[in-house]
């Protein structure tokens, strides 16, 4: 086994990208399918692929009448209880550790589980993440059939009816991985901090009005920063009280293509971590970070560089006789372009560079009639037009090295069906700023709905614009979609 090993910490309930907390008894297998294993982080070698685990999150009923609990106190008025289980360490002085560091106290108890790890055989992780739809991932070039080891997650914390509780793999499981027990829930304690001094909720409402759309993007800076912040506890808790193998560094990592979103699941980790240590990674300022978070990842990685944002066009408007409609949109964001590159071959710093510049970008999905299959337009702007090209250029090269072919002369280019992916069809333009991309399995259906696009007035800077008639817009197209999502199939 490589001595480097993976510290995976999770905050289920609160992070969990799509929006959904896991139900009682859910396990991290059922988190991962249902949002794209956002607080489900994974025990991973630094270089292998994933093990083989089961599930992580255990049932979330109260303690039996035989349940053991052992009760100790922070202070004089914090109770922490176990329940079923007694630590080799004094969780009382772990949490006042915790506070030092972080610079908040613990408000109320705080209720410590153990659960064991289990094994399960490879599956296929469902293609979705955030608000990404498995048509998105398939333009992305993401889209995986192949089987992919279970994740284990070595710990998570939830908040029911205002009691925070802690999950925690058990200590011979952690031992395996060379990480303690005690520092899992280091990290955890930082999430029930958050809990308590009400910067995060299980819903995340707050971080919800910050934004216009609660997009890919928007769930990834918003884990990022909650995330960062435990991180940067458990790194100077590692620094002082604890010798298990840990690095920051480590989650800035490509898994294979088949377990995607535990992928980017795990970037949020690292660059949260490097936000702070860039912008201010005082426990006040991580506290204000929280609670007034960066607007988009592209933030999130430039901490201190102005992000022009351009406006995008207003949504296509597909003509009826097209038989395209309109069922969802995302916003993808600089992070997810930079990691799907990554994941299709580009070096770390390749990447980063195609991906500079991003300003904006809107991701349509739409189902045509019959069986033809479901579609995506994703409009995408830039700083500048030498951006636009970079990024343009990057996009068609990756493509080209998945096999791209357009060999009838046409702007059509096809990539080949893998044995883990189908193929799709893409129609790639850039007028300015702004590059279009239209996917689709079905070549007639792809180049329908990019010549029904191409009309698009060319974007202009937001500042050109009133905000609050583009507020306007974005709140009616965002209520517009949800109708039209909850009678689409995708």
């Amino acid at each position: 086994m490589p001595h480097s090993t993976r510290l995976a910490l999770a905050l289920v309930a609160a992070l969990v990208l799509a929006g959904a907390a896991p139900t009682a008894g859910a396990g991290a297998r059922d988190v991962a399918d249902a949002g794209g294993v956002a607080g489900v982080e994974e025990a991973t070698d630094a270089n292998d692929a994933p093990r083989a685990t089961g599930t992580g999150a255990t049932d979330d009923t109260e303690a039996t009448d035989d349940t053991e609990a052992t009760t100790t106190e922070s202070d004089e008025s914090v109770e922490i209880e176990t329940e079923g289980f007694d630590p080799d360490y004094d969780p009382a002085t772990v949490l006042s550790r915790v506070e030092e560091l972080r610079g908040l106290q613990a408000t109320q108890g705080i209720t410590l589980h153990e659960y064991d790890a289990e094994e399960g055989p490879p599956y296929d992780v469902r293609d979705s993440f955030g608000a990404i739809r498995p048509v998105g991932a398939q333009t992305l070039q993401l889209y995986s059939n192949a089987s992919t080891e279970c994740r284990q997650p070595l710990g998570y914390t939830v908040q029911r009816q205002a009691a925070v509780h802690i999950y925690l793999l058990n200590d011979e499981a952690l031992a395996e991985h060379d990480v303690s027990q005690e520092a899992v829930l280091a990290h955890e304690f930082v999430h029930a901090l958050q809990f308590q001094h009400d910067l995060l909720t299980p819903s995340r409402r707050q971080f919800q009005s910050e934004f216009d759309r609660w997009t890919t993007d928007s769930r990834l800076v918003t884990t990022a920063i909650v995330e960062g912040d435990a991180m940067w506890v458990t790194e100077q808790y590692f620094d002082e009280y604890d010798d298990s193998d840990y690095s920051v560094a480590e989650y800035n990592r490509t898994l294979a293509r088949a377990a995607w979103p535990h992928s980017v699941a795990g970037t949020p980790y690292y660059y949260g971590y490097e936000f702070y240590e860039r912008a201010g990674s005082s426990p006040a300022d991580r506290s204000a970070t929280i609670e007034r978070p960066p607007n988009s990842t592209a933030e999130l990685l430039h901490p201190g560089e102005e992000v022009e944002r351009v406006r995008l066009p207003d949504a296509p408007d597909v003509p009826d006789d097209r038989n395209l409609t309109r069922y969802h949109t995302d916003t993808v964001g600089e992070l997810v372009v930079r990691h799907a590159l990554r994941m299709n071959g580009f070096s770390f710093a390749r990447a980063a560079e195609a991906a500079d510049g991003w300003a904006g970008d809107r991701m349509y999905y739409y189902a045509a009639e019959g069986a033809t299959g479901p579609a995506t337009h994703w409009v995408t702007t830039w700083e500048s037009e030498a951006e636009a090209r970079e990024f343009a250029a990057a996009w068609r090269a990756m493509l080209d090295a998945n096999g791209a072919e357009n060999g009838d002369g046409s702007d059509t280019i096809f990539v080949p069906a893998s044995e883990q992916a189908p193929g799709m069809h893409y129609v790639i333009t850039r007028d300015g700023t702004t590059v279009r991309i239209t996917a689709a399995e079905v070549a007639g259906i792809a180049e329908r709905l990019a010549e029904a696009t191409r009309a698009d007035a060319s974007p202009e800077t937001e500042a050109a614009h009133d905000p609050t008639e583009s507020a306007n817009r974005l709140t009616t197209e965002a209520a517009r979609d949800s109708t039209r999502e909850a009678n689409a199939t995708a």
